[in-house]
């Protein structure tokens, strides 16, 4: 550990995990109690998917910009203020008389949370940097507790005392967790990130338009608007990929140039890309269940609320007893193993959730079609927890994950796809087809396994700079040196190669170009890591 970082209480890990429970819990507060919501303020189905989305797609756009100002700030006075505007923005939904005030608070409430991911995964691998498969997994379960607790949590409120009291309700808990965190959770030390204004700029414009583009789509249109907004979307990102090249470049050439904000190389790595597609196909599949399924049961069953809270919450039980598990398949035999079977698992829950929804049309009773329904959702919620904190591991022992930046691009994959799930959901209800909506989600996770399957070559990486003291703790850019960690000793089987060959290990790299800037050399592979971990 960092001798400037003060040693964590016995109540910082617990309250780190809260902080992620609470944070997805916020997102999922929402889904059971929607179609009360819908009816209380006269709202279409679109309309009530879209108060909905308005949280994900605010997370999706600020998300890469708290990363870097978690390193910048510091990550505990960052996340601190990050929830007092949470709770602020709370109440501001309590009292939402219309759609338009909704859609605000809640997006007030997204941009709040985008700082709870890369704080708190820079604070537990700070912190604890000789157990970060074991702590990604037990951070898996715990983004599945706050699924799991979510729904309930707005179910059983709403039909005791109403919507807007589960606003109320949760700010106070996030209070009691500002107290818990101030208290307990270890300060890490600021870093230097570059300050590069127009890249940021360019970042920020490219992902707000992006996931405005994919809401509008699930709303159904205006056509002319999606395509409107992929115009700055596509200026976004092309801007801010040259701009990140172009200072590459000059800093390569001279030491004393400023360095970009990102490095592009650090995002050509296979693990890096393996990270965000099992990431982003995780957080698609979650949102569609999680938004499709309460609209199912509402329309087609006539469930309340409270009802169709619990069985949602058989989705994120799954997620949170997997999360353990996963790890531990992940330390045994790689996390790209891991990976694959939590996609695996997600492409088989599909067909069941899909016979249910033809099983309600066709008159079947209602406690087999929700028999049918729970199946579903625990498979699908097991792969959704492996593939979650396989992709986190694959994050975090990439070169990528030392940059806040590189942490927060993927982040907001993660968000941009949890948004797109759940707009597909919203255009199969505008379109009259919410039959379509687990078919489609079948075919993706299938195209996603078929890509893990696909052996590739790892993308070349630099050659490290001898001057550079060693590797640094996941999102520090400062030089902070991480501990041991625990490295699954099976390879990363998705790509075909050793981990060494697919993290651009130091006895497998060499230039890509002699204009790319030096890539910091990988966390170092200790055979005995992972043993380690499974001693009491």
């Amino acid at each position: 550990m960092n001798p400037r970082t003060r040693r964590p209480g016995r109540i910082a890990y617990p309250a780190l995990l809260a902080t992620t429970a609470l944070g997805t819990m916020s997102s999922a507060v929402v889904n059971a109690p929607l179609w009360v919501i819908r009816t209380d303020l006269g709202l279409t189905a679109e309309q009530a998917v879209l108060a909905v989305a308005a949280f994900t797609v605010a997370m999706a756009t600020t998300v890469p910009v708290s990363g870097w100002l978690g390193d910048r700030l510091g990550a505990k006075p960052f996340l601190l203020a990050a929830l007092a505007v949470m709770v602020l923005a709370e109440l501001a939904a309590a009292a939402a008389g219309g759609l338009g005030m909704l859609v605000a608070a809640r997006a007030v409430q997204g941009a709040a949370c985008s700082a709870i991911p890369p704080c708190v995964q820079t604070a537990l691998v700070t912190a604890w940097p000789d157990r970060t498969a074991r702590t990604m997994g037990t951070w898996a379960s715990a983004i599945g507790l706050g699924q799991a607790v979510g729904p309930p949590f707005g179910g059983f409120i709403t039909d005791a005392l109403g919507w807007r009291w589960v606003f109320l309700v949760h700010a106070g808990l996030v209070l009691v967790l500002m107290a818990a965190l101030a208290a307990a959770m270890p300060g890490v030390p600021r870093g230097r990130p570059p300050l590069h204004t127009a890249a940021l700029g360019w970042l920020v414009v490219g992902c707000a338009a992006t996931a405005s583009a994919v809401v509008l789509a699930g709303q159904n249109g205006p056509w002319a608007g999606v395509g409107l907004l992929a115009v700055p979307a596509a200026a976004g990102w092309v801007l801010f990929v040259h701009l990140s090249r172009r200072r590459s470049r000059r800093a390569a050439a001279d030491p004393a140039a400023p360095r970009p904000l990102l490095e592009p190389a650090l995002l050509r790595g296979p693990g890096y890309r393996t990270a965000a597609a099992g990431a982003g196909l995780a957080m698609g599949a979650m949102a569609v269940a999680i938004v499709a399924t309460p609209l199912f049961l509402a329309a087609e069953l006539a469930l309340a609320p409270a009802r169709i809270g619990l069985v949602v919450l058989t989705l994120a039980l799954a997620m949170t007893a997997t999360g353990p598990l996963a790890a531990r398949v992940g330390r045994r035999h790689g996390s790209g193993v891991q990976l694959g079977r939590g996609v695996a698992l997600v492409v088989l829950a599909t067909p069941v959730l899909t016979t249910a929804t033809v099983a309600a049309r066709l008159g079947v009773d209602t406690w087999v079609v929700v028999a049918v329904v729970i199946t579903g959702l625990v498979v699908a919620g097991a792969g959704i927890a492996c593939a979650q904190s396989a992709a986190a591991t694959e994050l975090l022992l990439s070169p990528a994950g030392r940059s806040g930046t590189a942490v927060g691009l993927h982040n907001m994959i993660r968000f941009l796809a949890m948004a797109l799930g759940y707009s597909a959901v919203s255009l199969a209800h505008a379109l009259d087809a919410p039959g379509l909506i687990f078919p489609a989600l079948g075919l993706a996770a299938l195209a996603v396994l078929v890509a893990l399957r696909t052996p590739r070559r790892p993308a070349p990486a630099a050659a490290p700079d001898p001057t550079e003291p060693g590797p640094a703790v996941p999102g520090r850019t400062d030089g902070a040196v991480a501990g041991d960690r625990d490295v699954p000793t099976g390879g990363n089987r998705s790509t075909g190669l050793d981990d060494d060959a697919a993290l651009g290990g130091p006895d497998r790299i060499h230039h890509p170009h002699p204009t790319d800037a030096p890539v910091p050399p990988a966390l170092p592979r200790t055979a005995g890591a992972s043993r380690r971990e499974d001693r009491p």
